[in-house]
C-alpha cells in the first residue's frame, strides 16, 4: 500500500507540541509528512493571540509562505 506524502499546515496557536506530535503519528505509520512553521518559531496558548499574531504578519504573507512550502513538492 502506497503512503501518503501530505503537507500539514498549523492552526492559528503556531506549529505547538501538539501538531508535532500528530504529524509524528502520521510518520510513525508511514506517511511522508512536511509541517513548515509559518510562524518562524512563535507558538502561543491562546487562539486571539495566535490569530493577532497571523494578522500582524498578514494574511497574504502567510499565505505566501504556506506556498513556498509547498514548492518542490510531488
Amino acid at each position: 500500500m502506497d503512503m501518503a506524502r501530505l503537507l500539514l499546515f498549523h492552526h492559528a496557536l503556531g506549529l505547538t507540541d501538539g501538531v508535532k506530535a500528530f504529524a509524528d503519528s502520521l510518520r510513525k505509520v508511514g506517511h511522508t509528512v512536511d509541517c513548515p512553521d509559518l510562524y518562524d518559531g512563535a507558538t502561543f496558548n491562546d487562539i486571539d493571540e495566535g490569530v493577532a499574531h497571523a494578522e500582524s504578519i498578514g494574511i497574504a504573507e502567510i499565505i505566501r509562505r504556506g506556498e513556498e512550502a509547498a514548492d518542490g513538492l510531488p
